[in-house]
């Protein structure tokens, strides 16, 4: 059995490093999505931001109980 343990943190400061754009279509063929995805501003919007690198410089974490969750 996998559990995973949760414990919630007040608040968070630190620095966000670098990221991308990224997201997932259905299409028939590769130019396809590229006609539907050029690279310009337009595009970027229906794209989801992940941020790939970050640096914590503190935290305090919270009085609220830790959460259990079982994890299938």
């Amino acid at each position: 059995m996998k559990v995973r343990i949760i414990k919630d943190c007040d608040y968070v400061v630190g620095h966000l490093r670098y990221g991308h754009l990224e997201t997932e279509v259905e299409v028939n063929s590769l130019e396809e999505a590229k006609e539907m995805f050029p690279d310009n501003r337009d595009s970027y919007w229906d794209m989801d931001l992940i941020v790939d690198d970050y640096e914590v410089d503190d935290y305090e974490v919270s009085s609220s109980p830790m959460e259990f969750e079982v994890i299938e």
